[in-house]
């Protein structure tokens, strides 16, 4: 009876796969796709990138001059009275005047101490972090798609693990029912097989649970409804082993989070020449033209227009400013020096993870190989001891232990399997060659 409820249980977790004929099959390559077009953190690391383009123009630099053109008019009604020291008065009431001015203003420096060829090369960098920044979130979204797509694997298969357990405990509780219907058998035995059957199916549960919220994880990476179904395939392929020192000279060449270090390496040399720009003079040139006129209904001027060009040079030269600028160009030196500090650190850290990763790759490998034989052989002692148990030469709890040295195995197998795979993963990302798709 129990059997019964539990099948019924189960086939609702496995609903969407029964149905895997009319869902989508998701591949890796088109998860990764779609999670590279659809990702939210891309997405605003993206914009984040463009606004860096954005501002890599000359005219954010300080090459290009400053135009400005400007109107004033203005209108005045006011009553005056007058008196002249020869006696005569004059009054004027609501009497109009009105003035307007015209100007267009150029200003353009010509040198800032390099400040602004400073600022161009810097503009760049950090258009440059930019990019390398999407990439940082592109890999990161790449390696978590990836180990998703490959942990729905690893649980499809536990869950089929969990399954073929709970089939040889229906199976042995059967035989212990029918020895006791025969008399051949012992309640105890029976309530024994019905405890590991309930063990079995607890397992089997949880890894059906696990799968469908692993599901989710995926759909939500995509960035669409996390309910959308779809089925993947089972196979987990393991590429073949290089050399550890090919792997490191592709890191050191291509790893993003280096080369972020280095161009920020690269942005605080170019902060001791900008903080060193304070030393040199500044040269700007102006031109101007204006246009004015002003009439009035009273004083000494009916009319008054002007116009015409003007233009000049400054020169300015910081003579003494309280030592700012000696301390803002030893500020510049000492994050010069930490910049430096920062990339030995990256390579330091790149060289640890890379290492660390290389001996977890090998080291499954040969997990693999040796879990693939176990497998065998505990499929061949669950055979052979489900025969004794039948004939009685072996009694409950040798059997449960050997069917459970072939669980433990398939476990290992798949577990292996996917550390394997992780391990491979972080050893692309780390070596920057995660994005090269076969």
């Amino acid at each position: 009876m129990f059997h019964i409820r539990f099948s019924f249980f189960s086939l609702l977790f496995l609903l969407p796969a029964l149905s895997g004929q009319t869902q989508e099959i998701l591949t890796l390559r088109s998860a990764l796709a779609t999670g590279l077009k659809n990702n939210y953190s891309i997405i605003l690391q993206k914009n984040e990138e463009q606004i860096a383009t954005n501002d890599n123009t000359i005219g954010n630099a300080g090459f290009l001059p400053s135009v400005e053109l400007n109107f004033t008019q203005n209108n005045t009604i006011s009553t005056t009275h007058q008196e002249q020291f020869s006696g005569t008065t004059k009054d004027v009431i609501n009497a109009g005047s009105s003035s307007m001015n015209i100007g267009a203003q150029l200003n353009w420096t010509l040198f800032d101490g390099f400040h602004m060829f400073v600022n161009k090369k810097m503009l760049g960098i950090l258009e440059d972090l930019g990019q390398n920044g999407s990439r940082i979130v592109i890999e990161g979204t790449v390696t978590d798609i990836t180990l998703t797509w490959y942990g729905i694997i690893q649980l499809r298969k536990l869950v089929r693990v969990a399954q073929d357990a709970v089939d040889l405990s229906v199976q042995r509780k059967k035989i212990a029912e029918a020895k006791v219907t025969l008399g051949a058998g012992s309640q105890l035995m029976l309530l024994q097989s019905t405890v590991d059957l309930n063990a079995d199916s607890t397992r089997l549960i949880q890894q059906l649970v696990s799968l469908e919220n692993t599901r989710v994880d995926m759909n939500r990476l995509l960035a669409r409804d996390v309910a959308t179904p779809f089925e993947i395939d089972d196979t987990i392929s393991i590429d073949k082993p290089r050399p550890y020192d090919t792997i490191l000279q592709k890191a050191l060449s291509q790893n993003a989070g280096l080369m972020a270090a280095r161009l920020n390496q690269s942005l605080s040399r170019l902060g001791v020449k900008q903080a060193q720009s304070g030393r040199y003079p500044q040269l700007d040139v102006n031109a101007g033209y204006n246009y004015a006129t002003l009439n009035s209904e009273t004083g000494f001027l009916k009319q008054n227009q002007s116009y015409g060009l003007t233009y000049g040079f400054s020169l300015s030269y910081n003579l003494f400013n309280g030592f700012n600028t000696n301390r803002a160009i030893k500020n510049a030196k000492i994050v010069m020096a930490s910049g430096e500090i920062d990339v030995q650190d990256a390579e330091a850290e790149l060289r640890a993870g890379l290492l660390k990763f290389y001996n977890q790759y090998i080291s499954n490998l040969e997990v693999v190989k040796l879990q693939l034989s176990n497998v065998v052989v505990a499929h061949e002692n669950v055979n052979i001891a489900f025969e004794k148990y039948k004939l009685g030469s072996i009694n409950d709890i040798e059997l449960r232990e050997i069917q459970q040295k072939l669980i433990d195995a398939e476990y290992q197998l798949i577990l292996s399997q996917f550390e394997c795979k992780k391990a491979e993963t972080e050893l692309k990302r780390i070596s920057g060659e995660l994005l090269i798709f076969d």
